[in-house]
């Protein structure tokens, strides 16, 4: 059974958008429900970054429509029930953080949670300092908590943890997490896979303005059960041709559908390996192989 548009998070039809004579968007069709995380993917002119300012409201589509919880994307309704981070945030360099998140939280109609939002951002040094000379980090956290700050039940996060350092991007995807476990809904862009799979259910692939790979993650990894097999030869040793093995400079890659097969042969064959490791593709490069896959059909 379907939900409803006006019970799902996102309910996206047929969008359109074209600059000029450039079509950025020709079709997309998005759905997320609420408690669930939607890691939004693709190069570099694909049209996500144009897609993800249709489901904001920035921009008006063409044509088709994007709706939030029922209610027309950039619509008063839709905007008190978002919370966003663009790529890029700049703030008036005399206010404190606290002071920007008071006003911004008062445009919701809520009073912040100071005590949560410093701890879950790393706000403590920061939230009484004044924004002029904040380092390009601390911006990043003070953005992050924005985002949270009006008690959203969606929120959109473009490149939120640009500028972070590892323990703080660590930080943010435990926030994240606990926010989606707690029943919010979420679109993330990022060029950091290993935080897509940290935080995301579900991913939508955009590639020339179309959606051309979505559902959840761990349905797309059932489509290619593949394993990347890794392992080291001497330097005088070359691992056979039907191996189609990669070496990286230290230690040779063999992708397969069948590690324990290959192993055997590796076996049989007398290859002299060592230091054998068999880990699950990576998701960026199992969604290439998929693709490849699907245009060879």
């Amino acid at each position: 059974m379907t939900q409803s548009s006006s019970s799902m998070a996102i309910s996206a039809r047929g969008l359109a958008k074209r600059f000029g004579a450039v079509q950025a968007v020709s079709h997309i069709d998005l759905d997320l429900a609420p408690g669930q995380a939607l890691g939004l993917l693709g190069p570099n002119g694909a049209g996500k970054s144009t897609t993800l300012s249709m489901l904001m409201g920035l921009r008006t589509p063409d044509t088709g429509e994007a709706l939030i919880f029922g209610h027309a994307a950039g619509s008063a309704q839709a905007r008190a029930m978002t919370g966003a981070t663009p790529q890029a945030a700049g703030f008036p360099e005399q206010l404190s953080p606290r002071e920007i998140l008071t006003y911004t939280a008062a445009r919701y109609g809520t009073e912040p949670k100071y005590d949560a939002l410093i701890e879950q951002f790393g706000l403590q040094d920061i939230i009484d300092r004044r924004a002029a000379g904040f380092s390009g980090g601390e911006m990043r956290r003070v953005a992050l908590a924005l985002a949270f700050v009006g008690q959203p039940k969606l929120v959109f996060l473009d490149e939120p943890t640009t500028g972070l350092d590892s323990d703080a991007q660590e930080g943010f995807r435990a926030v994240a997490r606990a926010y989606v476990q707690d029943g919010g809904s979420l679109v993330l862009t990022s060029h950091h896979w290993d935080e897509i799979e940290a935080i995301c259910d579900g991913i939508a692939l955009i590639d020339k303005g179309e959606t051309v790979l979505s559902g959840r993650i761990d349905d797309i990894r059932a489509r290619a059960t593949v394993n990347r097999m890794s392992f080291s030869l001497a330097p005088d040793a070359v691992p056979p041709e039907w191996m189609q093995a990669r070496h990286d400079g230290q230690r040779w890659h063999v992708e397969t559908t069948d590690s324990d097969a290959a192993l055997r042969r590796f076996v049989d064959e007398g290859l002299p390996f060592a230091d054998l490791t068999l880990q699950p593709l990576e998701l960026k490069d199992l969604i290439t192989r998929i693709r490849q896959e699907e245009m060879t059909q």
